[in-house]
């Protein structure tokens, strides 16, 4: 230091380290948000992939997937599209959503007989037609092959009976959401594919692909009475 110079006082140091601070503060949560914006982009970008695949794959085959892991590897190449940033464990432990373990293209290590009792323990019978080549999925897969129990919880004999496509008196999940798409009331929210992450780890909207024309729409967790 030359003579007549002087160095910052340790009360100045601590006020610019308070300062510092103070700005970091105030700026990582608005980095946080910008981070988080960014991944929903790219998850949306997912769901955009999963409609142009699903739709190849009813034109071959007139029918939808079972799984999203049934578009592997033939409609969708890269396992990274099956992987929301959001996701922590980067889908190898499913969708997020704990209430319908049956909707989860990756089983729950305790399958079968995870929170099923009777009548629904033939409700995983469904997982026989997921690939398993695929090792991880982050979304939730609505048309499904598994029986929905949230559908026989809810609906009268009557629903069942119009919903039960091939009358084996088990409604799937895909014979469920192809009988809402009948229901004018929900004409063009029915979702195929969901991401539960962005509202699990952010507390965000949930990201839905419509089965009817392939949109991105937002909801809350339950799409028919969260508005958007």
């Amino acid at each position: 230091m030359l003579k007549g110079e002087r160095g910052f006082t340790l009360i100045e140091l601590l006020v610019v380290i308070a300062i510092i601070s103070i700005l970091a503060g105030q700026l990582l949560p608005a980095l946080s948000t910008a981070r988080e914006k960014g991944r929903q982009a790219n998850c949306i970008n997912n769901l955009k992939q999963f409609s142009i695949a699903i739709e190849l794959y009813t034109q071959d085959y007139k029918d939808y997937p079972p799984w999203l892991s049934s578009l592997f590897p033939s409609y969708i190449s890269s396992k990274g599209i099956f992987a929301c940033l959001t996701d922590l464990y980067a889908g190898v432990r499913g969708h997020g959503h704990v209430t319908f373990p049956e909707t989860n293209d990756i089983p729950p290590p305790n399958i079968p007989g995870a929170g099923y009792s009777p009548p629904y323990l033939g409700a995983i019978e469904g997982f026989n037609y997921r690939n398993p080549e695929l090792e991880a999925c982050s979304y939730f897969y609505e048309f499904n092959y598994n029986r929905c129990s949230w559908f026989h919880s809810s609906h009268n004999e009557t629903d069942i009976s119009h919903a039960d496509m091939n009358n084996d008196g088990s409604v799937t999940w895909k014979e469920a959401k192809v009988w809402q798409m009948g229901n004018e009331s929900h004409e063009g929210k029915v979702p195929i594919v969901r991401c539960f992450w962005h509202y699990n780890n952010h507390g965000q909207k949930v990201l839905n692909l419509s089965a009817q024309n392939y949109n991105v729409f937002t909801s809350g967790p339950e799409w028919e009475t969260s508005s958007n």
